[in-house]
């Protein structure tokens, strides 16, 4: 198993994932995470590159404990706990129960990355559809803005010939 050791404390990075995961905003919390474990070397755990070890390491005819087993368990429960600490109820009533942290990333990626597709069909159809109506055209380009700003938080940048109306 490759060395893993988180360089932040649990606490530190508990307050640097600030988005709590809800129906809408899928994209931009998984963003979130993905940046914090990757850069803690934490990613394995969810993306299941660090697989769980077997319990046991046989040598010859003498079976004993897999030490690595261990320390995998107690870091993979800080992910977990981690992840957790970021959820709504909505999102936490989903996971309840699920023993890893690979497991409770591959129930929230099938829960609701479906959720934000649909979300950025709807955020590009508003912008095809948007209307200037009443508004000053410094709401207006506002409004374009914030939708743009939406779509690109997504990984989906707007070109400009899409942000003229």
């Amino acid at each position: 198993m490759a060395s893993v050791n988180p360089t932040l404390s649990f606490t530190i990075m508990v307050y640097l994932l600030t988005i709590k995961l809800s129906s809408s905003n899928y994209l931009l919390w998984r963003s979130q995470v993905l940046q914090l474990l990757q850069c803690q070397n934490l990613l394995g755990y969810i993306e299941g590159s660090l697989a769980e070890p077997f319990a046991t390491i046989v040598f010859g005819d003498s079976v004993s404990t897999n030490p690595k087993l261990a320390e995998w368990k107690q870091i993979d429960q800080l992910v977990l706990s981690l992840l957790l600490s970021t959820l709504t109820e909505e999102a936490m009533s989903s996971v309840v129960g699920l023993p890893t942290s690979r497991a409770v990333w591959s129930r929230l990626e099938n829960t609701f990355s479906h959720r934000s597709k649909s979300r950025e069909l709807r955020l590009k159809d508003d912008l095809q559809t948007m209307k200037k109506n009443d508004k000053s055209v410094l709401e207006f380009s506002r409004d374009i803005k914030a939708i743009c700003d939406q779509l690109a938080a997504m990984g989906r940048l707007v070109d400009d010939l899409h942000k003229l109306h």
